[in-house]
């Protein structure tokens, strides 16, 4: 099974055509088509949009059927660099949402015929370099310090799938579409843009999950876990992610040591400010 999102028809046109998918008669707001067992949803633009068609799928599936399949968003980018060139493609290891300042880590795709990984910040609003151009928010070089790629969907997305899916199931990639110049791709080009990745990318998405087996994490690492944590006054979505993140880990280093925190330095938290320091430091070790 698997599941693609895109924001908009034209990025998700040439997957269509490929998948031969027809529309699913719902009663639900946002389009899904279906071929089998491989679906493609549009949400529209902005990360609100999209976190709400992520949810509403998620609803048309079983419990069970949330851990088996493959769920991926694409779609187009602006680029802060100019030695990014239009149509690269690259897998999004990191996504920082612009406006909560949360990161968010989508699986690694190892395995895959495009090599190629970045960032992805994703804002509220169009972004460009430019000064004064309506629709667009106008950010300094000093501002966009950082930033490789930018959208309005990935923080919006993958916060969403992780709370239906499993984190190693779920995967961002995107396709460079502009230099923040201030203007609106047009669909012609986003199109063959698109399609010029997707007969690459469709057997890598149709193709199963490599993993179904026991989550070992439940009976060997968590544990361990669990004991590390035991006197951290850690939130429960915390820990839940902190256990998204330690299975990602696992996943990708079966036979590594879970790396742990300094545990002098546990001892010295004094806010809650350390503490989210801490917790945020561990987490990025498990995503390395």
């Amino acid at each position: 099974m698997s599941a693609l999102f895109f924001a908009v028809l034209s990025e998700a046109k040439p997957w269509l055509e490929l998948l031969q998918a027809k529309p699913l008669v719902h009663s639900g707001k946002f389009r899904i088509f279906q071929n089998g067992s491989h679906s493609i949803i549009i949400s529209g633009t902005g990360k609100i949009s999209m976190a709400l068609a992520v949810s509403e799928f998620a609803h048309t599936l079983s419990k069970e059927e949330r851990k088996q399949i493959k769920v991926w968003n694409l779609g187009i980018a602006g680029a802060n660099a100019s030695e990014l060139s239009l149509g690269d493609f690259f897998w999004i290891h990191k996504i920082t949402d612009a406006s909560t300042k949360r990161d968010f880590y989508p699986d690694r795709i190892s395995n895959s015929q495009f090599t190629k990984e970045t960032n992805l910040t994703t804002f509220d609003r169009p972004i460009t370099k430019e000064k004064k151009i309506d629709r667009f928010l106008s950010l300094t070089e000093d501002e966009l310090a950082g930033v490789s790629l930018v959208d309005m969907e990935g923080s919006g997305f993958l916060e969403a799938a992780s709370l239906y899916f499993p984190l190693e199931n779920i995967t961002v990639g995107k396709v460079v579409s502009d230099h923040l110049e201030g203007k609106f791709c047009q669909t012609e080009d986003v199109e063959a843009m698109m399609a010029k990745i997707a007969g690459t990318l469709f057997e890598e998405w149709i193709s199963p999950l490599p993993w179904a087996r026991i989550d070992e994490i439940e009976t060997i690492d968590w544990p361990k876990v669990e004991n590390f944590i035991g006197n951290l006054r850690l939130t429960e979505t915390m820990k839940h992610d902190l256990k998204k993140s330690v299975r990602f880990f696992r996943l990708r280093n079966p036979n590594s040591q879970l790396p742990f925190p300094d545990e002098p330095t546990k001892a010295n938290l004094k806010s809650k400010t350390d503490l989210k320091t801490y917790f945020e430091t561990w987490r990025n070790s498990l995503h390395v």
